[in-house]
């Protein structure tokens, strides 16, 4: 670590490393996995601004599951199986944060190697019958950008983010070269309102755009959550009652594409739920028995 001025900007600068063990590397034999993220700065420019850039690179391994050559049976003309020749995705990406007051944005940017999608290919000689399974493509390229902020009315403390993302991937489709660029717009509200009695209650609202991700469609989606929190007792005893997806529009129906092949998923599953929540802490007063961090001093030189 080290730190460096840049004007009335000081920058922290961090590098680390993760190991990770997998497999599905090259012909399905073993291998590891070995990611880096190359560097992370934050800055702290004038107060109250902050500004952030990271760059990450990693590798997410293959899921065994993923890998298991067991063929299963769906239609007549239709099997599904695993892709035990499967190689782990390389994952760059590059993000820009930066927060003033109450409002932050965000922009990243992500190119994938090796990303892994459904396809189909044919089975047996005919290549009438074919064979769903998991291959890696040559590339994705994907970018997401969102702005939001947060407020204070009275009682009732909104927050509000806006975003969209989008990717740059084109596949062999209907004997015909498709583009699956179509982009997806986020909106989130969240409401928190502190009503009498020192009652909490949070209504949150996300509606979410019809897009493509990876070589599928999927449709629109949005959810409505409704949540009442009540403390007791010092913060000992807590109460929260929530109700989630409560008209039941969190499900997205999806369409794989692949060459000749078209697979229509419908999900019919009920999303919403009703949940009652009682919470008692024992010990609650603990402060003798928390420890310090262990690199806490050396923050404190930044």
């Amino acid at each position: 670590m080290g730190r460096e001025a840049y004007g009335f900007c000081s920058a922290l600068w961090a590098a680390r490393s993760v190991f990770s063990g997998g497999y599905g590397c090259g012909g399905g034999l073993p291998c590891r996995c070995l990611s880096f993220s190359s560097f992370y700065r934050r800055a702290k420019c004038f107060p109250p601004c902050q500004c952030g850039i990271s760059v990450e690179n990693k590798c997410a391994s293959v899921g065994y599951e993923d890998l298991d050559g067991t063929v299963d049976y769906i239609n007549r003309f239709t099997l599904e199986g695993g892709n035990p020749f499967l190689k782990h995705e390389k994952i760059h990406s590059l993000e820009l944060m930066g927060a003033w007051r109450q409002f932050f944005a965000q922009v990243a940017y992500t190119y994938k190697k090796d990303p892994i999608m459904y396809i189909a290919r044919p089975y047996g000689n005919d290549g009438e019958v074919k064979l769903v399974t998991k291959d890696n493509l040559p590339e994705v390229q994907g970018l997401q950008a969102f702005v939001g902020g947060q407020f204070k009315a009275g009682i009732w403390q909104p927050r509000v983010n806006v975003g969209i993302m989008k990717q740059w991937l084109t596949i062999d489709y209907s004997d015909a070269r498709k583009s699956m660029g179509k982009p997806v717009a986020l909106v989130q509200l969240q409401n928190a309102i502190h009503l009498p009695y020192d009652i909490w209650m949070n209504v949150d609202r996300q509606w979410m755009s019809a897009r493509n991700d990876d070589n599928t469609y999927q449709e629109q989606s949005s959810y409505l959550n409704a949540k009442l929190y009540k403390a007791f007792f010092n913060n000992r005893f807590s109460l929260t009652l929530e109700a989630n997806d409560i008209f039941n529009k969190g499900n997205r129906d999806v369409r794989v594409m692949s060459k000749d092949v078209t697979i229509q998923r419908f999900s019919t599953i009920s999303n919403r739920t009703f949940m009652l929540t009682l919470q008692y802490t024992f010990n609650a007063t603990r402060d003798r028995y928390r420890g310090q961090g262990a690199g806490k001093n050396e923050l404190n030189r930044f």
